[in-house]
């Protein structure tokens, strides 16, 4: 399935994985074979799709979290676009790296 992400900043990351015609996006599966072979449908305004939506191809309102997230995000669609026939769709979003976690010792060290 020709799967393309448009990126959203917002305060939660979407998940989107394939199974077949079965794309689940934030643990809501949805059938894609109700499609005929051929036919194009048209999402409703509240769904995570955009534009229209084909057994082949879906183009999926992404939500990253912006406060994990670099400020600069690669504005090439080639990015956010991918070919997946089973399992999790990739992450194209660049992160901020982790912060650093500095353990204290617990005993005074003699200098």
């Amino acid at each position: 399935m020709h799967i393309i992400l448009s990126p959203i900043a917002s305060s939660y990351t979407t998940s989107v994985s394939v199974e077949g015609l079965t794309i689940t996006i934030d643990s809501e599966a949805i059938d894609l074979s109700i499609i005929p072979e051929g036919g194009v449908a048209e999402p409703d305004e509240d769904s995570p799709f955009i534009g229209k939506v084909t057994r082949d191809e879906v183009t999926v309102r992404y939500h990253y979290d912006s406060s994990k997230a670099e400020p600069n995000q690669s504005a090439d669609w080639s990015d956010y676009t991918f070919e997946v026939t089973e399992g999790e769709v990739p992450c194209p979003i660049v992160w901020k790296p982790e912060p650093e976690v500095i353990e204290e010792n617990d005993e005074a060290q003699d200098v």
